[in-house]
């Protein structure tokens, strides 16, 4: 009977789609082997005559691309600073949760599923807007943040950067029997055994890997947090790094509750960092407001800590024009 409520709910949820018109489904962007949708969100005031960035918004589970778009605040940073944001969405024919199936082999191994879905996402934008192929990033909630690990994995010459809330490390399940665990428990391992799993799925491989930025909730108890510790290992060890931050800033911005961590490469540029958030659960962090850099949704997945952590992942992507600074 629950499998059946939440297979409805499922069902009701991404018939919506997209009726606010802020976001735009394009059909036909590949052969599409994971079954996905794509949506997009391309702001008016964009310069055509300019190569624009573009970010790939992947929600979590029972959630939609209309969902995550009103919740993280992507798209007024579009707005702002000029760049496209790409809103992959699953099926619930696919996962009656609305889950990406970041556990799945398939799915997560290049060339096949849902992960080669959205690498010919950003073959289709790159081919078809005015877009910067060296300036194309991921951010993921929950499932989607596992799935785009799996991408940055999987396609490393394809994404800059990825930002991962609420994730866990690349292959941390390969089945659906250990995922049922992962997420509350994951294999405690260490950083070149994590790091061999993202090598394995390019071999030949020699270009640089994509920076990753990790965001997690002390008090997640749906994801606990050790996922974020070992996806730090698992990406410090892919970078060659030490796992030891040469950067600690507690508090960060003069917020008590946020702790920043960056680890730096042999060009002492940062390669990985990770936000750890006192007092929040599954859900991102948020300041809603009316300035540039406060933003997203208050609801389930969304808290007011007077962090806005949208704007601060869109900084470190390079993406913010004129980075402004708040004071809580």
């Amino acid at each position: 009977m629950l499998k059946f409520l939440v297979s409805l709910f499922s069902a009701l949820l991404f018939s919506l789609s997209s009726f606010a018109l802020d976001i735009t489904e394009i059909e036909n962007f590949g052969s599409n082997p994971g079954n996905l949708k794509l949506y997009y969100y391309k702001p008016k005031n964009l310069v055509d005559s300019l190569k624009a960035p573009v970010v790939f918004v992947l929600h979590g589970c029972l959630q939609n691309a209309e969902s995550v778009s009103e919740l993280a605040g992507w798209n007024k940073l579009a707005d702002i600073n000029g760049f496209i944001v790409v809103y992959p969405q699953q099926k619930y024919t696919n996962n009656t949760s609305g889950c990406f199936n970041w556990f799945k082999k398939k799915d997560i191994t290049r060339g096949s599923g849902e992960v080669h879905s959205i690498k010919e996402m950003i073959d289709y934008m790159n081919g078809n807007f005015n877009t910067d192929p060296t300036r194309v990033f991921v951010s993921g909630l929950s499932a989607g943040a596992a799935m785009a690990v799996a991408l940055m994995a999987c396609y490393p010459e394809d994404v800059n950067a990825g930002a991962i809330f609420a994730g866990a490390p690349y292959k941390v399940a390969r089945n659906p029997f250990e995922a049922m665990f992962a997420f509350w428990l994951p294999p405690n391992k260490s950083p070149e055994k994590w790091a061999k799993r993202v090598f394995k799925q390019n071999p030949e491989y020699t270009g640089k890997y994509p920076r990753m930025i990790v965001v997690h909730g002390r008090k997640d108890f749906v994801v606990f947090i050790r996922n974020a510790y070992e996806l730090v290992q698992q990406w410090t060890a892919v970078h060659k790094t030490d796992v030891k931050p040469e950067k600690k800033e507690r508090p960060f911005n003069k917020n008590p509750d946020i702790t920043r961590l960056a680890y730096n490469d042999a060009e002492n540029k940062e390669v990985v960092v990770f936000y750890i958030l006192k007092d929040i659960g599954h859900a991102l962090a948020l300041n809603p407001g009316d300035k540039e850099d406060e933003g997203g949704k208050l609801g389930m997945f969304g808290k007011d800590v007077n962090f806005h952590s949208t704007w601060w992942v869109a900084k470190d992507f390079g993406l913010i024009k004129q980075p402004v600074i708040s004071n809580p």
